[in-house]
């Protein structure tokens, strides 16, 4: 086989900053190398192997030369003029008869798609009408030479950010050399096809397979897979995958060539990388609980888990050890080459901080020297994060690179590349929304078994995106584990039904049943089947009963008045941790101001919520978990205001908690605060736990319902609580008794016509969100914006976008911001930290009604008329003010 033509075609160049190594790197040189990252990727990692056979009739030989032949395909549009012309000197040093030709026009090469182009050529080089004269090869009804090829061609070209589909490229009037090219498009077709053969010769071949072969099915883990490859092979540093510009005779030193590149450059780059971890064996629940502890509940339920892939959910009490039980069974499946990580998603960055701070404990029990990743918005200020990376540099050896987790951590589409990654939610489900190499995120979700917490605690906008992510883990071959301690029966049915394969989804038979199930339990979909894994076998497992005290609280719009804001100062003088937990900030605002009149310095009152900025939230966060957490000093009584960031995002214990009125399985997350952890001395009064609901005097819940508004359930939960009549609230029997009939869907008694109305409402906006989430879905397929913070809240919370604030007031030296920087004297890096640390997110609705006016970036900067400590700004619309104590408060 003459090979000449191919080495006339760069894949690479530069100018040189030194005279060492080469200006360019032949483009088959390019080929190889980044097919031997993927090479060695696949054969060091059991995990990924197992996840691209599941759902193929060929032997593993037989799909890994097939995956390497294509990810050998992936920069076929490079064989183009308008690609080769972006390095005029290059092409022209390897192409000295070109001078004399028509070149492509710089606005030509710079609008060229090498990628999307690949997919147009490699339709047209092989559509048996198309002709160097005739590139409009989309019109003809012909069944393409290699049809069956389309999905893995347009996996692999679309690794720089969106994959494009044939119908897409056939048509698109840029992608066909114009006119005044044509004398270049033989040479060009000619060396694509010359590759296509190499290709063939150098991967199919070695396997009995040629060109005249169909493929297997595409894994929908191949784009992904292909990227990270193209970026690793790319990584051109002292001793991995140096320029290289002289050319070779034959196919027998390509093959040299590859080789020598996968002993050596390739091992170095993935090794570096931290793509690949060691498992430890032995997996138990046993291993990862403290010393001393034996496994309970339903980490008992563990070892009679399937260990095949499918999702599982769990749901038990809070504080029964459902993250060791998840952890597990995740560390069984891994161990068993059925996943090669794991991912943790929270609803909350709060949360994720949390976990982070369990892993870094964990981590090491389940892997050998691992990558721990936290991915969310201000993952670069966790200290703990921090702490990680830095270890892994103390190290000072090569090993230390990949623990020290740089690589992963230094862009935005790597986050799920490491062993453990530790998230918030929207992190997850970027993987299937358009996002610009959302197929990388959907690549690590899919290599990992994802495990998602509080997973009651999403909208049905979110919920809608889930279900796509769902069953995508489930094409992928791999697992889910879902976590909560309350959850109503339609949504644990919606939820399993996403793991069952679609032609059997759509059919009402094959539908996953879930009626009348004990609780605690474990649910198991997977293989066509489902099972159910419960404590009935060992009832001394079973969680141990308490009962609470449930007191109605009836005030005007359920604000807590001077008497129970009375009881809580002297509950607090007398010992207690008291919590009130509000559902508008403004509300907790002005319950902090009454408690600190009321308290008059005798008791600490605490304010905790969302309006503060970054620096500001993470000193409130420390002191309540110093307080309130695990092992937090109690010597003294105190009282915490806060909203739902209570609710899931901190692990706290109360004495007593006051709690406006919200939907049952919310309330029953806030109660789950009450006496979370074991504590040798309780205040006399609360010995055992109290909690005080305030409802509404008039019918309706006002400005709540723009937060809880399903009417119907808020209802149904105050009429059952004030059926209790003092009787106490017993749990764990609560969580079925009342969570099934307070959300079934029939109307079984009267209700008021208001409700009856507000439920309308609901569902319509319910069938709203679940339809902009599927066109969400459907746009992914089509488009990809940047792969930026602003999109991602954009696309991943329907309705919930709030505007950044940054506040600061003028000083000789410049603008000062709310921790005292100067932004003027802080180099652009520390810029960006600093915008992001001081600034204060606040409802979208203010950006109207304050007339606030945003810049490019979206930011509202505020100039204020006070000290930075006592930040004041009003325009003719209202007032804003802003204290390290209250958060930003608004006036109008």
């Amino acid at each position: 086989m003459n090979i000449t033509i191919i080495h006339r075609y760069w894949g690479k160049a530069r100018k040189l900053k030194t005279s060492e190594g080469d200006e360019y790197h032949l483009l088959s040189f390019h080929f190889l190398d980044v097919v031997s990252v993927a090479a060695y990727w696949w054969d060091h990692s059991p995990g990924l192997r197992h996840l691209f056979c599941i759902h193929q009739n060929r032997n593993e030989r037989e799909v890994r030369a097939w995956v390497l032949f294509f990810v050998a395909l992936h920069d076929l549009g490079k064989f183009d003029i308008r690609f080769q012309y972006k390095s005029p000197q290059t092409w022209l040093s390897l192409n000295p008869e070109d001078r004399q030709s028509r070149l492509p026009s710089i606005e030509e090469c710079q609008s060229y798609d090498h990628g999307a182009v690949g997919l147009y050529w490699f339709i047209g080089d092989y559509q048996p009408e198309s002709s160097e004269d005739d590139d409009d090869f989309g019109s003809t009804d012909t069944v393409h030479h290699y049809q069956d090829w389309f999905s893995w061609i347009e996996a692999v070209c679309g690794h720089h950010g969106v994959i494009r589909q044939k119908k897409d490229v056939i048509h698109f009037a840029n992608y066909p050399l114009p006119f005044s090219l044509r004398h270049h498009a033989a040479r060009d077709k000619q060396a694509r096809l010359v590759w296509l053969d190499i290709a063939a010769e150098l991967f199919l071949s070695p396997v009995g397979l040629s060109l005249q072969d169909a493929p297997p099915d595409c894994p929908i883990l191949m784009a992904g897979f292909c990227s990270i490859a193209d970026w690793l092979g790319s990584w051109s540093t002292g001793d991995t995958f140096n320029y290289r510009a002289t050319a070779v005779s034959d196919v027998a030193e390509l093959r040299a060539y590859f080789e020598q590149r996968y002993q050596e450059d390739a091992m170095r780059v993935v090794t570096r990388s931290g793509l690949i971890g060691q498992v430890k064996q032995d997996a138990s629940v046993q291993t990862l609980l403290d010393t001393g502890y034996q496994p309970r509940q339903v980490q008992t339920l563990v070892d009679k888990l399937p260990v095949v892939s499918g999702l599982t959910l769990i749901e038990a009490p809070t504080g029964s050890g459902k993250t060791e039980a998840a952890l597990a069974y995740a560390w069984r499946l891994l161990e068993h080459n059925l996943a090669d990580s794991i991912i943790f998603a929270l609803p909350t960055q709060a949360t994720a901080n949390a976990m982070l701070d369990r892993m870094d404990k964990l981590a090491e029990k389940l892997f050998t020297a691992p990558n721990l990743i936290l991915a969310h918005g201000n993952a670069r200020f966790n200290t703990t994060f921090q702490a990680i990376k830095q270890r892994g540099i103390n190290l000072q050896e090569e090993e230390a690179w990949s623990q020290c987790c740089e690589w992963l951590s230094q862009g935005r589409k790597r986050v799920f590349l490491g062993q453990i990654g530790v998230c918030t939610i929207d992190q997850v489900l970027v993987s299937v929304l358009p996002i610009r190499h959302r197929f990388v995120r959907g690549f690590g979700v899919g290599r990992s078994v994802l495990i998602i917490d509080e997973i009651h605690a999403y909208d049905q906008y979110m919920y809608g995106l889930l279900d796509a992510v769902l069953h995508n883990q489930l094409r992928a071959g791999s697992s889910a584990i879902l976590l909560s301690a309350t959850l109503p029966q339609k949504q644990k049915q919606q939820l399993l039904n996403s793991y069952v394969p679609l032609p059997d989804n759509a059919n009402s038979e094959q539908a996953v049943a879930v009626e009348d199930t004990p609780y605690p339990l474990v649910s198991w979909v997977g293989n066509g089947e489902t099972q159910f894994f419960d404590l009935q076998d060992q009832p001394e497992q079973y969680p141990a009963p308490f009962s609470l005290h449930l007191e109605p609280y009836y005030t005007e719009d359920a604000v807590p008045d001077n008497s129970l804001l009375e009881r809580m100062v002297d509950a607090a003088r007398k010992g207690a941790q008291v919590c009130l937990i509000c559902n508008l900030v403004d509300v907790a605002q002005q319950a902090w101001r009454q408690l600190k009149e009321l308290a008059a310095g005798r008791v600490d009152v605490m304010l905790f919520h969302a309006r503060f900025s970054l620096v500001d939230r993470q000193v409130k966060e420390s002191a309540v978990l110093s307080c309130f957490g695990k092992g937090g000093n109690r010597c003294d009584g105190r009282i915490l205001v806060a909203t739902q960031v209570v609710e899931q995002s901190l692990d706290v214990d109360f004495d007593w908690i006051i709690t406006q009125h919200c939907p049952v399985d919310l309330l029953f997350q806030r109660l789950g605060r009450l006496h979370r952890h074991w504590c040798a001395i309780r205040p006399e009064d609360f010995a055992h736990p109290k909690a005080v609901v305030l409802l509404p005097i008039t019918a309706g819940y006002g400005r709540f319902s723009k937060i809880y508004s399903h009417t119907r359930v808020m209802w149904r939960t105050q009429k059952w609580i004030e059926t209790l009549q003092g009787k106490p609230l017993s749990f764990p029997d609560a969580y079925r008794k009342w969570l099934e009939p307070i959300y079934r869907e029939d109307i079984s008694e009267p209700e008021p016509q208001w409700v009856t109305e507000g439920m309308k409402a609901f569902e319509e906006n319910n069938f709203t969100q679940c339809m902009k989430a599927q066109r969400m879905v459907d746009w992914a397929e089509m488009v990809g914006l940047r792969d930026v913070e602003g999109n991602e809240r954009a696309v991943t919370r329907d309705g919930a976008m709030s505007i950044p604030l940054v506040l600061f007031v003028v000083t000789e030296a410049g603008r000062q911001l709310l921790d005292g920087s100067i932004y003027e004297q802080l180099g652009e890096f520390r810029r960006q930290e600093a915008l992001t640390r001081n600034q204060v997110n606040v409802p979208l609705g203010w950006k109207q009604k304050l007339g606030l006016v945003q810049d490019k970036w979206n930011r509202v900067w505020l100039e204020g008329n006070n000290d930075i400590t006592d930040w004041d700004w009003s325009s003719k619309d209202g007032r804003l003010r802003y204290s390290h104590e209250q958060g930003m408060v608004l006036v109008l």
